[in-house]
């Protein structure tokens, strides 16, 4: 269905706070930037290691695949949508993160990650679940905004009833 491939570490010395490819390795938010890529766009990674291994994340861009990440490869010979599989995953998060073993540097082994067993309804089941919860994590993403908008705004009022 899916290859899971392990990226490749590059230098942090190479890495910048700017750039047209941003770098992911074991965490939720990029590590850097780098003048090249690894990693094609609308790909699903997996943080490999560290405190937040097993966060799921879909890549719209091209970015480059560090050490501590896993990104997957649908096979063009599989059924599922890339969307869908990154739904279903996220949805798996917590177990894909119980997976963890280590206490210093956490980490989740292929092999275990191999394991995870997926169903996988009809193409068109697929397309028509993407679009329901596709539609729904933008609804999140618009509550969260306005909840943090009314937090700024509930700060900037606080300060001027004490000027």
């Amino acid at each position: 269905m899916a290859e899971i491939i392990k990226g490749q570490q590059i230098n942090g010395s190479e890495l910048s706070d700017s750039g047209k490819y941003y770098v992911m390795n074991g965490g939720i938010a990029p590590s850097g930037y780098y003048d090249s890529y690894n990693t094609e766009a609308d790909t699903i990674s997996i943080s490999e290691g560290g405190n937040s291994c097993g966060y799921v994340q879909y890549n719209s861009s091209e970015f480059w695949s560090g050490g501590h990440c896993y990104t997957l490869r649908i096979k063009p010979t599989s059924s599922i949508a890339t969307h869908f599989l990154f739904h279903y995953l996220k949805w798996k998060e917590p177990d894909i993160m119980a997976l963890r073993i280590g206490s210093g540097l956490p980490n989740i082994q292929k092999k275990d990650l191999s394991k995870i067993s997926i169903i996988v309804p009809t193409l068109d089941k697929q397309l028509q679940l993407t679009v329901l919860l596709s539609a729904f994590k933008k609804k999140i993403e618009n509550e969260e905004m306005y909840v943090a908008n009314l937090d700024k705004q509930k700060q900037y009022l606080l300060q001027q009833m004490f000027i």
